[in-house]
């Protein structure tokens, strides 16, 4: 003998399935009571099926803090995605000396300033030492160093035309290299991105973000790869560091003069304010932070709280003297 139950069937009145007795359905009671042992017995099929996953990443996950996001979590989707980003990437400065290290970026990189170096000889007048010989006289002497009588004898306070063999004087002498000095010429301000392009210069220019508009552009575009080191210009001393507007990550330096150089838009900082620089020191490396099109560094340069064109003093030069030692002359 069969078992049936009957039961209202509204949910199936429009199912293709039951359009015969769209109002009631009969069911054995055996098939009935093995779909319901089914819906409960099932019900662990709707749990969150990463929960597995999860359990056994956090069993291998350290005890304590961790840096690790988890791919899924009980939070909602949209706080772990804000987590992520708030978070960033080398917040500490022990993670950042890490990363450099690992790019193999050296703490200077040597940029020669010099332009021209070039030894110049002076004329002028030396004294050499001539022995009297036998047979000599003033005249004779003189003639031999093509100079008068009467200055070789004031150069050795003669009174008389009197020499004595084996005596010493003092012949003083016009010659062209009397005196030598090396002249440097030396670049004020290097580039700050080496082998990098140029791809917007100082003055007015169509605004890269609204091609109907011009502006003033303050500084100059030096387009590189995100990562390339960006160098200190000249010596001098970190004053600020950080996110500046529109420029990103920036950084200032305050070189001797009144001059101030700016670089923008960097991917990473890698100085401090307060430290002193030296010309070809890595302050940061190339981004594109801030309102940037493209990855590049802005470099501006400010005289006396005055923007001037960065190409000007990029071509400045500065020349270092240095006396040489006297010239050393065969026979004296």
């Amino acid at each position: 003998m069969s078992y049936y139950f009957s039961f209202p069937a509204f949910f199936l009145s429009c199912s293709r399935f039951f359009c015969l007795d769209p109002d009631r359905v009969s069911v054995k009671a055996i098939q009935f009571i093995t779909i319901l042992c089914f819906v409960f017995s099932g019900s662990g099929l709707f749990a969150n099926p990463f929960e597995k996953l999860h359990q056994e990443i956090n069993e291998t996950l350290p005890s304590g803090d961790s840096t690790v996001f988890r791919i899924f979590s009980n939070q909602s989707q949209e706080q772990e995605i804000h987590k992520l980003f708030s978070v960033g990437v080398n917040q500490t400065g022990e993670e950042e000396e890490v990363e450099l290290a690992s790019l193999g970026l050296p703490k200077y990189i040597d940029v020669s300033p010099v332009v021209s170096n070039t030894v110049v000889h002076e004329s002028g007048i030396i004294v050499k030492k001539y022995t009297v010989q036998k047979k000599d006289n003033l005249s004779k002497i003189a003639r031999s160093f093509s100079i008068d009588v009467p200055k070789l004898k004031k150069a050795n306070s003669l009174t008389s035309d009197q020499l004595k063999i084996g005596q010493v004087l003092e012949v003083p002498v016009q010659v062209k290299n009397a005196s030598s000095s090396r002249v440097i010429l030396k670049k004020v301000f290097i580039l700050p991105v080496p082998q990098s392009r140029i791809t917007s210069r100082f003055g007015r220019r169509v605004d890269p973000f609204n091609k109907y508009n011009r502006v003033y552009h303050s500084g100059l575009d030096l387009a590189a790869k995100v990562g390339a080191p960006v160098l200190s210009s000249a010596d001098g001393e970190v004053v600020f560091t950080g996110r500046n507007g529109g420029y990103g990550n920036s950084v200032t330096i305050q070189h001797k003069n009144g001059y101030k150089t700016v670089y923008a838009h960097c991917s990473q900082i890698l100085v401090e304010v307060g430290e002193t620089v030296k010309m070809g020191r890595v302050v940061a490396l190339v981004g594109r932070t801030g309102t940037a099109t493209g990855a590049h560094l802005h470099f501006e340069v400010i005289r006396n709280g005055k923007i001037m064109n960065p190409e000007s003093a990029l071509g400045m030069t500065e020349k270092h003297v240095t006396k040489l030692p006297k010239s050393e002359v065969a026979g004296m």
